[in-house]
């Protein structure tokens, strides 16, 4: 999704309105809504906005344009010693933050970890959990 007054571009997280019908569905998407708010790592995709009109609820997240680890690992078949320690480093430390807001990921996968385009940060968190089922990307 692209801000046309400034043409930054966001991964938006689209949830129906149908998948949160009842109360405690519509709960657990608030919730994730007010814990991604307030967290700021650079190994954890950024918050920026949610909104919604008649059929969904939009949460605006970074946008990481790069593969996931599961593409890398298909295309490539076989990571080296020092890249899987140097993403498994970055993996870690986003997790020990989560771990420290007392937040738990229960649904870590090779296709959640994403990479952004800037080098200085190069691995992040795309979905992570807030003891409630995955709906984010």
């Amino acid at each position: 999704m692209t801000d046309l007054t400034n043409n930054k571009v966001y991964a938006a997280k689209i949830i129906p309105h149908s998948r949160v019908a009842k109360p405690h569905q519509r709960e657990k998407i608030d919730k994730e809504i007010e814990l991604h708010r307030i967290l700021h790592h650079k190994h954890v995709v950024q918050f920026y906005h949610y909104f919604e009109d008649k059929e969904n609820i939009y949460i605006l997240l970074e946008y990481c344009s790069r593969r996931s680890m599961a593409h890398i690992l298909k295309a490539r078949k076989v990571l080296t010693e020092p890249e899987v320690r140097y993403y498994l480093r970055q993996i870690v430390s986003g997790l020990k933050y989560l771990h420290e807001q007392e937040i738990l990921h229960r649904d870590l996968k090779l296709g959640k970890p994403f990479i952004p385009n800037t080098d200085f940060c190069f691995r992040k968190r795309c979905s992570f959990l807030f003891c409630l089922p995955c709906y984010v990307l």
